[in-house]
């Protein structure tokens, strides 16, 4: 039984080892990679990087308490100390503060290094930082479910400011924070991300894991000094990885399940001219918005099309729900009463939500009551 087990756990670490060694080897080759200008480590464990922002607790410091609570993934329905459950393994925490088409490459990029770096050990933690905790549930579990994240977001449960261990800045959008044997290792606060910084992301993961190497007998060795020799560690080892796994292979197959319906639904529609819209993207029956072209959100023929949907993730979820036809007024008021509670102060987010509104409005999306309260909304806003 026991050699079962281990020929198990040892098929499945070369599936994660292969997988990470073909995405280091082409990071690697990557423009971003070879840049000689690339970021450097400080002595103090914090970035050189014009765009970061000085957070978090200092290199070498203890890794604080971080309590949490999970709305879904592998420890959905608990409030548990991320800093506990890591314990002295190499780890990466990424506290997001705002939830956005720039964030969101940064926050996939690390849950797919949790998995191909699952084998040296490495935990990581996706950390939303809100002040409303009950709007931040549900807003990380649809899009952790969107982004097809194999381990979800959570939610921290200090409010805005986040674990009082951690000194977070508020002006950052993403703060990274790097551990090792149950210590700080680096903390880099962000301003302004995209794809363009994945390379980035690897490189400064790879400070606590070790590089992955590219050659084969560098690789052999390096997982012979890393996996576990204990049989239980061995077996729990493998059960972690076979469980990332799955999930990433059931996220993949959702998404080649969704994009074979869109497929049918476009040629049902009478091939690639139908269903396009005024942002060029066809097939799939709905705008960003959340509208179904072919049903009961269609726009209006020859009225032109005012404002644009939100970047914010929050904001566009709340969008998709106000212009559902057969939402109740009280539902609807909830979603007004959330986009405030978003919004709060902060002026671009406010900007966003007359954006989208106007658009609504445009498009005469949703019902009388949501066309309703979304035209006042404007006319409240919209010369703020």
């Amino acid at each position: 039984m026991l050699l079962r087990a281990n020929s198990v756990g040892l098929i499945m670490i070369v599936v994660s080892v292969v997988a990470s060694w073909q995405t280091a080897t082409a990071a690697a080759q990557s423009p971003q990679a070879q840049d000689p200008k690339a970021e450097a480590p400080s002595e103090q464990g914090r970035s050189t990087d014009p765009k970061a922002l000085a957070g978090g607790p200092p290199a070498g410091t203890k890794l604080p308490a971080c309590a949490v609570y999970a709305p879904s993934g592998p420890f959905a329905g608990k409030e548990f100390d991320a800093a506990t459950q890591v314990g002295m393994a190499p780890a990466a925490f990424l506290f997001v503060n705002e939830l956005t088409r720039n964030t969101a490459p940064m926050i996939t990029g690390l849950d797919q290094l949790g998995i191909e770096l699952a084998w040296t050990g490495l935990q990581t933690h996706l950390i939303r930082i809100a002040a409303d905790r009950n709007d931040a549930e549900a807003a990380v579990k649809r899009s952790s479910a969107a982004m097809k994240l194999a381990r979800p977001i959570v939610v921290s449960i200090d409010g805005v400011d986040g674990p009082g261990g951690y000194a977070l800045n508020r002006q950052a959008t993403l703060t990274l924070i790097l551990a090792k044997d149950g210590k700080v290792v680096r903390s880099i606060g962000f301003t302004d991300t995209g794809r363009g910084d994945l390379g980035k992301l690897r490189k400064l993961v790879e400070e606590v894991t070790g590089p992955v190497p590219k050659q084969p007998d560098a690789l052999r060795s390096a997982l012979e000094q890393r996996l576990p020799t204990d049989a239980k560690q061995l077996r729990a080892l493998t059960i972690e990885l076979a469980l990332l796994l799955q999930r990433s292979q059931q996220s993949n197959s959702q998404q080649s399940n969704r994009s074979r319906s869109q497929m049918q639904r476009g040629r049902a529609q009478g091939g690639n001219g139908a269903g396009r819209s005024g942002t060029g993207r066809s097939g799939t029956g709905r705008d960003r918005a959340g509208g179904n072209r072919q049903g009961q959100n269609k726009p209006p023929a020859g009225k032109p099309r005012q404002g644009k949907a939100p970047q914010d993730a929050e904001l566009l979820a709340l969008l998709r729900r106000a212009i559902q036809k057969a939402a109740a007024k009280d539902e609807l008021d909830a979603v007004f009463a959330a986009v405030d509670k978003r919004v709060g102060e902060n002026a671009e987010l406010r900007s966003q939500a007359v954006e989208m509104f106007k658009l609504q409005a445009s498009l005469e999306y949703g019902n009388e009551y949501s066309q309703k309260r979304a035209k006042a909304y404007v006319k409240k806003h919209g010369s703020k």
